[in-house]
């Protein structure tokens, strides 16, 4: 049995990572998609004034997790502010509520790190700390409770991020290697180019989020 060329080897490495690229942009785009509709479906809600939905529809948006995407700290946001102020209005239950979908959203999101740690111990010490005397009440402004979504720039950046790399890679493994096996270094750079430039919108996508 003939043994591996090194052409054989940038090509199925070079396949694998563009499967590898895609199946990550589409589990990406499902959990960026079904946040952000999680987000519209707690807006509506606290419209009518039901905050127990609100914060129910925040907290799925919150474990709609995928890395860099901006809509789960939004809805950490958000169910923190629902939470800080019921307490400030007296309204402990629902506060009780909201951290618990805080702490809740945070373990779930978990993996090998736990991305929200702080708001995960903020979580356990206000819930710890909700049976002491109930703060003076002060109206809560939808402002306060709801803030503004994910920025449609971000997640075009995102989008725009991962289809130049993707791009990148197709174009090095179509057009970076001849058929002989030989590597073709400027078209090869500029494949790898353009997954770098693709990598570092993503970064700066989820930095500014």
């Amino acid at each position: 049995m003939p043994s591996a060329t090194p052409a054989t080897f940038v090509r199925s490495a070079s396949g694998t990572l563009v499967v590898v690229v895609i199946a990550l942009g589409v589990m990406t785009f499902r959990a960026v998609s079904d946040g952000n509709k999680e987000l519209e479906a707690s807006d509506r809600a606290f419209d009518r004034g039901d905050l127990a939905t609100a914060v129910l529809h925040a907290r799925r948006a919150a474990t709609s997790y995928a890395p860099g995407a901006p809509h789960t700290s939004v809805a950490l946001q958000r169910l923190r502010a629902v939470a800080v102020g019921s307490e400030a209005a007296g309204d402990k239950e629902t506060a009780r509520l909201a951290w618990g979908a805080v702490r809740a959203a945070a373990l779930e999101t978990r993996h090998v790190i736990i991305p929200y740690g702080a708001e995960l111990r903020e979580a356990n010490e206000r819930l710890e700390r909700l049976a002491s005397t109930p703060r003076p009440t002060t109206p809560m402004t939808r402002t306060e409770a709801l803030p503004p979504g994910p920025s449609a720039w971000a997640s075009a950046l995102l989008a725009s991020g991962f289809a130049l790399a993707l791009a990148g890679l197709f174009y090095a493994a179509a057009r970076g290697l001849t058929r002989e096996g030989r590597l073709v270094w400027p078209k090869l750079g500029y494949g790898v180019g353009a997954f770098l430039a693709g990598a570092l919108l993503w970064a700066i996508a989820v930095y500014r989020a």
